[in-house]
Formats: structure tokens, C-alpha cells, sequence
């Protein structure tokens, strides 16, 4: 019977033999083949697919919490203005304040608004027209009215009814 069969017998043909028979100091003749052109699958891959879903979930993560974000920023802007305006408020709320302190600041509003006078000193109030007032300003009962302390406004509008004229 015969023995098995060696991979080194005369007759085999495998990757030894061929192995035995080339020279290791040349490379093994090739013949040339005429390149191939691949053409790139526009498929979507499962890759691509994948980076795409994470990419849109980071960018619908984050749009929120930016648009939050710059609303917050107006917001604050705002609110700094309004407090500097409301600072600005109360700077000149405490010059009226240290104005108001001032005893010859009160007088002169006393005789300004009040008509208040010293004793001894003797007041006079004059229902006319303002001196350098034009004609066009006295004929207008409007332009007069509303100028001048509460009384003097009451009694020109007494003055207004007494000369309307009748039709």
C-alpha cells in the first residue's frame, strides 16, 4: 500500500515546491495588470450614518442652552441699564436732598413758590400781562392760563369767562 503522500513528493504541486524552485535573490516576476478604477460607493455607510445622528444630537443639545443663554445676556443688559438710570435717579434724588438741607435753598423756595415774604416786607402781585409779553400772548386766554401760583391761575380763568365773547 502506498504511504501517504508527502508534500515534497516529485509529482506534488504546492506552495513548497514553488517556494524550492525560485531564487530568494530575485523577486518573483509579475506581469503588469492595467489599473483598475474603483468608483467610491455613495451609499451612505453605517459609519457616516452614525457620526451624522451624534453630530445632530450635540447640535439640538447645545441650541437650547445657547439660545438660553443669549436671552440671559439681553436680559442682563437691560437690567444694567436700568440700574444705571435708577443710580443716576438717586444721585440727583440726594442733591435735592442736600439742597433741601440748606436753610437759604428752602427760603428762596418759600418766596418763590409760596410767595412767602420777611416781616416788614411788603408784596405785590401783578395780574397783567408778564412785561415784554406781545400782543398775540395777552389775547390768548390759553397762553396765560396755567402760569404762575394757584391763585393767580384761578383768578385768570375768572378773567377768561368774564370777556368770552357772545355769538
Amino acid at each position: 500500500m502506498p504511504g501517504p503522500r508527502s508534500p515534497r513528493a516529485p509529482g506534488a504541486r504546492g506552495a513548497g515546491a514553488s517556494r524550492a524552485r525560485r531564487s530568494r535573490a530575485a523577486p518573483p516576476a509579475r506581469t503588469a495588470r492595467p489599473e483598475v478604477v474603483r468608483r467610491r460607493r455613495t451609499t451612505l455607510t453605517a459609519r457616516a450614518a452614525v457620526l451624522a445622528v451624534a453630530v445632530a444630537s450635540v447640535v439640538l443639545a447645545v441650541a437650547l442652552p445657547f439660545k438660553i443663554w443669549l436671552a440671559q445676556r439681553g436680559q442682563i443688559s437691560d437690567l444694567e441699564a436700568q440700574i444705571r438710570a435708577q443710580q443716576r435717579h438717586v444721585a440727583a434724588l440726594e442733591a435735592q436732598q442736600q439742597r433741601w438741607s440748606d436753610p437759604a435753598y428752602i427760603e428762596q423756595q418759600a418766596r418763590l413758590r409760596l410767595h412767602y415774604v420777611l416781616p416788614g416786607e411788603k408784596a405785590y402781585v401783578y395780574l397783567g400781562p408778564k412785561p415784554g409779553a406781545t400782543k398775540a400772548t395777552t389775547d390768548s386766554g390759553a397762553a396765560q392760563t396755567g402760569t404762575g401760583p394757584w391763585y393767580s391761575r384761578l383768578w385768570q380763568t375768572v378773567q377768561i369767562a368774564g370777556t368770552a365773547t357772545k355769538k
